[in-house]
């Protein structure tokens, strides 16, 4: 895959950590719809989805099998395009970025469509596959994750002083951990008041911001 970036300065400061953090909130916010308005399924937190998976396959009243395994599916083949995506050169993250913009800007359309929930749920995991490539493919210290937390927040616990911990980043952690919240938070509220179609539709936003700023900003041989 494509090198890795180190740092994308605007105006002095480093982009990649707050674009993590703001990948996080988008991830709390897509997951929050998926969960509430598709059907008890994941597109984003696959642990999760694994975890219903097998509640639909143990028989548990009100879960189903299609959801969580059609999501399984399609965020594998997110992962393999974003997998493509990595080796397309120096400008291998405006267009993950560019891609994953598109995508949940269609989930959204398709949210106010009301097509069958399967589309929306393939659009959005494919969306979120491409994600965590571009995260692990960033590599940025202690914000490897926007989905999955357990490892998070087991870091940041043994990180602290009073149990002998010594990790300088854990509020970078904490930080991790509080815009999954946010975003899952915003996401719910938003599904309560105003469907699946407006939330989708704005997690698409704070990408497509982010990938004007790398276009403008950043280094593309980085």
């Amino acid at each position: 895959m494509a090198g890795h970036l180190t740092r994308v300065d605007v105006g002095g400061r480093d982009l990649l950590p707050p674009a993590i953090l703001t990948l996080t909130v988008v991830s709390g916010l897509v997951d929050a719809v998926s969960f509430l308005g598709l059907g008890n399924v994941f597109t984003s937190a696959m642990t999760g989805n694994i975890v219903l998976l097998g509640l639909a396959l143990g028989g548990a009243s009100g879960f189903a099998v299609g959801p969580p395994l059609v999501a399984a599916v399609a965020y594998v083949a997110g992962v393999f395009a974003g997998g493509f995506i990595g080796r397309t050169g120096p400008r291998w993250l405006r267009i993950a970025l560019a891609a994953e913009t598109l995508l949940l800007a269609v989930a959204g359309l398709l949210g106010f469509a009301k097509v069958s929930p399967y589309a929306v749920i393939v659009t959005l995991a494919l969306a979120m596959g491409m994600r965590n490539v571009t995260t692990h493919q960033l590599d940025v210290p202690d914000l490897k994750n926007t989905t999955v937390m357990t490892t998070t927040v087991t870091t940041m616990i043994i990180s602290l002083p009073v149990v002998g911990g010594s990790h300088r980043n854990v509020w970078r952690l904490l930080a991790s951990v509080l815009a999954l919240v946010c975003g899952t938070t915003v996401g719910a509220w938003l599904v309560d008041h105003h469907g699946i179609g407006w939330p989708l539709l704005l997690s698409a936003v704070p990408i497509a911001v982010l990938t004007a700023l790398l276009w403008r900003y950043a280094d593309p041989h980085g």
